[in-house]
């Protein structure tokens, strides 16, 4: 334990870990605030002119006291009386006029904006069977609403059988998974998807940082000699390379959990932290799979992003006690950090999930993953995507870790 110790003291005193962590934790406060930043809308008075521009916070309790009015469960009922308001309002003026800028602003903030947030997700779950492509709000009957939930489940059967037709497996879990999600759906409008697009880039530029203040933890020691040394004393070798791979988990661990729980904080507190209750479903995809609301959600995410920070700190300590100087390490390391990402874009999707960054990147992360229909197939076997990222993630560290061990014992000085 007073060799731990005294490994986390080493680890924290040294210059570059040092800057990467302030970086880290500044970033977990301006990305928590760029999304709140770019938050805007027009205020309006009655006779339709602009009264202010509203930005930020002030803009973000503008428009939940706007949509406040459906707060609450996401009931049948809720949704006719919504639907036929909105087409209600539209009608005289036409469609095309909300895209056109000649809707009156006074009747399209209040019949309009107000019920967009409960109605988004109409034209999704009622789209055409064979195509996919959405219904307009105008050509939905309100009576339809009535069945909304059941059509929610047909949408889901015509979708999988459009992307995973020939994976009778695949269809068969996406269904059963998705009678797990509780219904009706709970709607606390406030929170957007842009925060949590922050949420997932935060994620993968914190294990960026905490991989390149990993990658000297031996590498270094075998630039300055001071390896040749240490593995002489009583403490040398397995043991020395055990303390280090334990302080350097621990350090970054801590990091990564104390930035997250503050960018998560400051989002969750300048939304509003009753947006959370909302289910996932009303946010993305009303098929989403998970049974989570936005806050649920959330935790998934940042314990996700903590199992991918791991293997790939468990990868570049392997990686450090293999190589003798530090910018191979990083640049390697770096590397399969970005791997994923463009693996992902080029189809490659076996490669993009299982390698230590497969749950962190964009359209290839954790969140995007649990939100699409992603099935890896072995022959009759279909495996759902966030299942492949989290599997990997487990064997992993272990294994890394092992080898990180066994390499640094087994170096031999020239």
């Amino acid at each position: 334990m007073r060799i731990f110790c005294l490994e986390i003291k080493r680890v924290l005193k040294s210059r570059r870990v040092l800057i990467l962590l302030v970086i880290a934790l500044v970033m977990s406060v301006v990305m928590a605030w760029l999304p709140v930043m770019y938050e805007d809308i027009n205020q309006y008075g009655e006779n339709g002119n602009k009264v202010a521009e509203l930005n930020g916070l002030s803009a973000i309790a503008y428009k939940k006291s706007l949509r406040s009015v459906n707060n609450g469960e996401v009931i049948p009922e809720k949704l006719k009386g919504a639907l036929s308001a909105y087409q209600s309002a539209v009608s005289p003026y036409g469609e095309n006029s909300l895209y056109s800028g000649e809707f009156p602003m006074p009747v399209y903030m209040e019949k309009v904006f107000a019920q967009e947030a409960l109605l988004g997700r109409l034209p999704e779950a009622y789209s055409d069977p064979k195509t996919g492509q959405a219904e307009s709000l105008m050509e939905i009957s309100p009576d339809r609403t009535e069945s909304f939930y059941e059509q929610t489940v047909q949408h889901l059967k015509d979708i999988m059988q459009m992307e995973q037709k020939g994976h009778p497996a695949a269809q068969e879990h996406a269904l059963k998974k998705y009678a797990e999600v509780k219904t009706p759906f709970q709607l606390y409008a406030g929170y957007t998807r842009d925060a949590f697009d922050y949420i997932v880039l935060y994620i993968f530029l914190l294990v960026i940082l905490c991989t390149a203040a990993a990658t000297p933890t031996f590498s270094n020691e075998y630039q300055t000699g001071s390896d040749s040394i240490l593995r002489c004393t009583k403490n040398g070798r397995s043991k020395l390379a055990m303390v280090k791979v334990l302080a350097a988990l621990t350090v970054f661990s801590i990091t990564f959990i104390i930035c997250i729980s503050l960018h998560l904080l400051i989002s969750d507190l300048a939304f509003g932290p009753e947006c959370m209750k909302t289910s996932m479903q009303m946010l993305f995809s009303v098929i989403s799979l998970p049974a989570l609301n936005l806050g649920q959600l959330q935790m998934v995410l940042a314990i996700g992003g903590l199992g991918s920070l791991l293997a790939t700190i468990s990868f570049t300590l392997f990686l450090s006690a293999k190589f003798k100087d530090s910018i191979s390490v990083i640049l390697i390391a770096v590397v399969v950090c970005l791997l994923p990402i463009f693996m992902y874009s080029a189809g490659t999707d076996w490669l993009s999930f299982i390698l230590p960054t497969g749950g962190i990147g964009m359209q290839n992360s954790f969140l995007y993953q649990l939100t699409d229909f992603n099935y890896l197939h072995i022959g009759s076997i279909s495996i759902w995507s966030p299942y492949v990222i989290i599997a990997a993630t487990i064997i992993e560290i272990p294994v890394f870790l092992f080898l990180a061990v066994r390499t640094y014992c087994s170096h031999q000085v020239d």
